[in-house]
């Protein structure tokens, strides 16, 4: 319940918790090998969750360094897009995007291809949008390949993150070890196969190779302790130094990591078919010692901040407005309860009289 003090900034907790039932870790063989060949696939409907997606503007194209320069150009004309695809400078190929009725977002997808500074031939997809904010775009494919261990092929994906055409880019780039659609970010270790591996890929994001890790060790936990009614689908941790980056939402109990200080990233809980992000929001760093065993104590119950006005005798204030924190400091945005929506209550600051009760519409 959310109480509200005059002239007041306030707190409150929100009955929205449990806990998530999570899956273990599967116990894996030796995932080593000399070098996993990736190739590249492109992607139709994007379903990836990066841990720190950004739409770059296109302006006059998209900057991605070829043979024959750095542009594709690009021209726009309402909803229609003139594309220099293959980077030879003329405009080939017109696209048409698709308009949203309800949003009015225009969104597409492109190929673009050419050959790269080595001279080797390279396709880039693309996802493009134009909003408030005019066209803009962001990666729509990856290198992919497989890990074999015992248990069974593990797939990776490697995302070009930050756009600028390279897959080896250590704590810029993202990639997604395992069957799921949740990236964390390009790490130089990662869990597989029930084993911490350290992870190298070439320059040119065509392999990578995997070797035993043997640097200090912590182990955090971070399902154990998460309250709330939602599952945790995703909880990525990245390092002070950006060297090391994990998954670890979904695995039940603590994970063996390099030890080191390190902060959350970027979350998914979920529910049902709706979801909800997490993001770092006041969380100080974990300081993971080397040999120690952290669990993480998070989730709810959550309070709320928002801001308000007065008009007249009203107090009013809005959805878009209100800020949800959890216990460790984490904050939960794309939160719009149904049925269960948090009660705001206006009292006086004197009596503690309760002059008014706020419940808002729900939406997921």
């Amino acid at each position: 319940m959310l109480r509200l003090f005059t002239g007041m900034l306030v707190t409150g907790v929100l009955c929205a918790a449990g806990w998530m039932p999570p899956c273990g870790a599967a116990d894996a063989g030796n995932a080593e090998a000399d070098s996993i060949a990736l190739k590249y696939r492109s992607y139709r409907n994007w379903s990836l969750n990066l841990p720190n997606e950004k739409w770059l503007a296109v302006k006059d194209g998209i900057r991605i360094p070829h043979a024959g320069g750095e542009l594709f150009a690009f021209e726009f004309s309402g909803t229609s897009l003139k594309v220099d695809t293959d980077g030879d400078g003329t405009l080939e190929r017109t696209i048409k995007a698709l308009v949203d009725p309800k949003t009015m977002v225009s969104t597409t997808r492109v190929i673009l291809s050419g050959t790269d500074l080595a001279g080797k031939p390279f396709r880039y997809a693309a996802r493009l949008r134009n909003d408030a904010d005019g066209w803009e775009w962001a990666p729509g494919g990856a290198m992919v390949g497989i890990i074999n261990t015992e248990a069974g092929p593990v797939p990776v994906k490697i995302i070009d993150q930050d756009g600028n055409g390279k897959f080896n880019d250590i704590g810029r780039d993202a990639m997604v070890v395992g069957n799921t659609d949740h990236a964390m970010m390009l790490s130089s270790t990662i869990f597989v196969g029930g084993q911490l591996k350290s992870f190298q890929i070439a320059e040119d994001g065509s392999s990578f190779s995997l070797a035993p890790y043997e640097g200090p060790t912590s182990q955090i936990d971070m399902s154990t302790s998460f309250n709330s009614k939602a599952v945790l689908l995703s909880s990525v941790i990245l390092s002070a130094d950006r060297k090391h980056s994990f998954d670890i939402g979904a695995v039940e109990g603590p994970v063996r990591v390099p030890a080191g200080k390190y902060k959350v990233v970027s979350g998914v809980v979920g529910l049902g078919q709706h979801r909800v992000t997490i993001k770092s929001g006041r969380m100080k760093p974990l300081d993971l010692v080397a040999g120690g065993t952290r669990k993480f104590d998070w989730g709810g119950p959550v309070a709320s901040e928002f801001q308000y006005a007065r008009v007249g005798n009203q107090v009013q204030f809005s959805p878009n407005s209100i800020w949800y924190f959890g216990k460790a400091g984490e904050q939960y945005t794309g939160w719009h309860p149904v049925g269960k929506s948090p009660e705001f209550k206006v009292l006086d600051a004197e009596t503690q009289v309760v002059l008014e009760v706020a419940i808002l519409p729900g939406s997921c």
